[in-house]
């Protein structure tokens, strides 16, 4: 499987959890999905927009 097809799907998995369960926790979001947290991804709003970052990999939503 692609590793763009990999994320869509997991972050259809995310979207469908939140949808459902409104907002979680990092760590109740990953045990809803059977995934082990990891405190490897920092989230932090600015202008308005969520930036999530691993190491020195950065993803927007907004």
């Amino acid at each position: 499987m692609m590793e763009k097809t990999k994320i869509g799907l997991n972050a259809g998995k995310v979207w469908r959890i939140l949808n459902e369960k409104g907002e979680l926790s990092m760590f109740d979001l990953c045990r809803e999905l059977s995934l082990t947290f990891e405190d490897k991804i920092f989230l932090r709003k600015r202008e308005g927009m969520l930036f999530a970052s691993i190491e020195n990999v950065e993803f927007t939503f907004g």
